[in-house]
């Protein structure tokens, strides 16, 4: 799976291993930026290499909100 903007990702590195992410833009091949709405707001995304998160599957979730508390709300509601 490619990791583009709107990819859901888990965490499988660092102290925050096993986070759900959204990944808001691809830095480069080897780079990644990621927002949970809790611990990384939509102002300041994480940058995180991408051999350190496990693609599990594809949201519009970064469309349809406007706020952080919505964001977090709709990771929780992934599934995951």
């Amino acid at each position: 799976m490619e990791l583009g903007k709107n990819a859901v990702v888990i965490s499988r590195m660092g102290h925050d291993a096993g986070r759900v992410y959204v990944v808001t833009a691809r830095v480069n091949e080897d780079f990644v930026l990621v927002v949970d709405g809790k611990h990384r707001k939509l102002d300041n995304p994480k940058l995180k290499r991408v051999k350190h998160v496990k693609p599990v599957g594809e949201s519009d979730v970064l469309d349809r909100v406007k706020t952080d508390t919505e964001l977090h709300k709709a990771l929780r509601n992934f599934g995951l």
